[in-house]
């Protein structure tokens, strides 16, 4: 995600209302583009890799649009260029506090499946470790049976 432009939008104005509207459209897949970009060292993003399931997949897509809206005040003087930046703010607010609100939930899901790996490869470590004193136990034994100990 290289960040929203005006460029991308589109705007409605309204002289008689005195009103603009930026709609921020195209945005469901950010989220998920910006992981597919980010997140996936080699090759496409599988979300069957992290164990996030289908469920946590539609989670991540967003809105498909978004908009902002600015309305000029009587006592305020009409230009249309200042509406669409205010217009434009907010619809990019609104759209980049989805994504934040989505990418929070990859990250604490992605939190807590490494928090299992970590465990997952603390016990293994755990049962080499019990597995060498096993098998040190047992050379020291059978040492100690040539050397005739027994």
């Amino acid at each position: 995600m290289n960040g929203i432009k005006m460029s991308d939008c589109k705007f409605y104005v309204n002289k008689e209302e005195r009103t603009v509207i930026c709609v921020i459209p195209k945005t469901d897949w950010m989220v998920l583009d910006f992981i597919g970009q980010h997140c996936a060292w080699s090759g496409d993003f599988d979300f069957s890799h992290y164990n996030l399931n289908y469920n946590l997949e539609q989670k991540l897509f967003m809105p498909k649009s978004f908009v902002g809206k600015a309305k000029c005040m009587p006592e305020d003087e009409w230009n249309e260029e200042t509406g669409k930046l205010i217009a434009f703010s907010k619809a990019k607010d609104k759209c980049y506090k989805s994504f934040f609100k989505r990418a929070n939930l990859f990250i604490q899901r992605l939190d807590g499946r490494l928090g299992d790996m970590i465990g997952i490869f603390n016990d293994f470590g755990m049962k080499l470790s019990n597995k060498r004193e096993e098998l040190q136990d047992q050379i020291e034994e059978r040492v100690g049976m040539s050397n005739g100990d027994a």
